[in-house]
């Protein structure tokens, strides 16, 4: 497939099926030819509850499968992990609790969670291509595990199970994406603080980040302000919006000031499926002329090549691939 932009219908089932005419859009296309599954169109997608289901609903019962020895504190922190990254799937958790416990632990933890109503595992398919493609399935907090981390983490946010059928699979394909950029920072142990929907200077009324992480570099620490593109959305618009208003944020202060952050440099990062979507967006948008560093990280390249090759610099009208070491 040549060109990089496609009309999601056209696209060959047997790569990537997409949506049907009536929801025609304009999708994009890796340096493969195919659309970045957890950017597709026409990703869709649901909970499955597990044949023994036996949900907690009320904090005491909860509480009390806890004592008596339902799941134990292991169990908790696996929980928690969950419910700090919103939406992983099965192998991200399974790297983010790597050095506590092995990949099938995991999964036996994460079935026991589904009976009791602590976690919901979703399935995300293609619509024409349900039975070719079958990633990793999606993990959320379920009401168990989102009333009893609410309870003993009341000062911690938790996305409430009930917010994803306004969501949808949109969100669900947002906070993936953006997990295993996160979970690569973790596994090169660079990340010092990451925060979703930070605040910056103390205003909520001014559009915030997808995500802030604090890393560590030889040259110190930086602030990297995370936003994702995605196809379904008018991702032009989306950051033409945001990249106004915290230009304005910048030259006022000379930085982003990010609530329960440090002031260290700031960065930030435009995060892609695709290196087309990347493309567009630098070409509509100018990143370079922005007084602030722009950063684009590929998550194709991050997926095939590592963290430390999945960035590029917007320099006048090109995208120049560049090596973060410290990465």
């Amino acid at each position: 497939m040549n060109n990089p932009q496609v009309r999601a219908e056209t696209i060959n089932p047997t790569k990537a099926n997409a949506p049907e005419p009536k929801d025609e859009m304009l999708a994009y296309t890796d340096k493969q030819g195919q659309i970045p599954f957890w950017d597709h169109p026409a990703l869709k997608g649901y909970k499955v509850l597990p044949d023994k289901y036996f949900p907690s609903i009320t904090i005491e019962n909860i509480i009390s499968l806890h004592r008596r020895g339902r799941f134990d504190d292991t169990d908790i922190l696996l929980l928690k992990v969950l419910g700090d990254s919103i939406c992983s799937h099965e192998d991200q958790l399974r790297r983010y609790m790597s050095k506590i416990m092995s990949r099938s632990d995991v999964s036996k933890r994460l079935n026991k969670f589904r009976e009791i109503g602590l976690a919901d595992r979703w399935k995300v398919r293609i619509r024409g291509n349900e039975e070719t493609m079958k990633p990793p399935a999606p993990f959320t907090l379920g009401i168990a595990g989102f009333k009893f981390l609410k309870h003993y983490y009341s000062d911690q946010y938790f996305l409430n199970p009930n917010r994803w059928d306004d969501l949808g699979i949109k969100a669900i394909q947002r906070y993936v994406s953006i997990n295993e950029l996160r979970c690569q920072l973790v596994e090169k142990k660079v990340i010092k603080a990451w925060k979703w929907n930070a605040v910056l200077k103390n205003n909520r009324k001014i559009k915030f980040p997808l995500a802030v992480a604090e890393i560590k570099t030889p040259k110190g620490h930086l602030n990297l302000l995370i936003d994702r593109a995605q196809m379904t959305q008018d991702f032009i618009g989306y950051f033409r919006t945001k990249l106004e208003q915290w230009k304005s944020v910048y030259e006022e202060h000379n930085t982003f000031p990010v609530t329960e952050f440090a002031n260290n440099t700031p960065v930030v990062v435009v995060y892609a499926s695709a290196l087309t979507v990347a493309k567009e967006i630098h070409q509509q948008l100018l990143l370079d002329t922005y007084p602030f560093q722009i950063w684009v990280c590929c998550e194709e390249d991050l997926l095939t090549d590592g963290l430390a090759h999945s960035f590029y610099i917007p320099i006048q009208s090109e995208l120049k691939k560049v090596t973060m070491n410290f990465l």
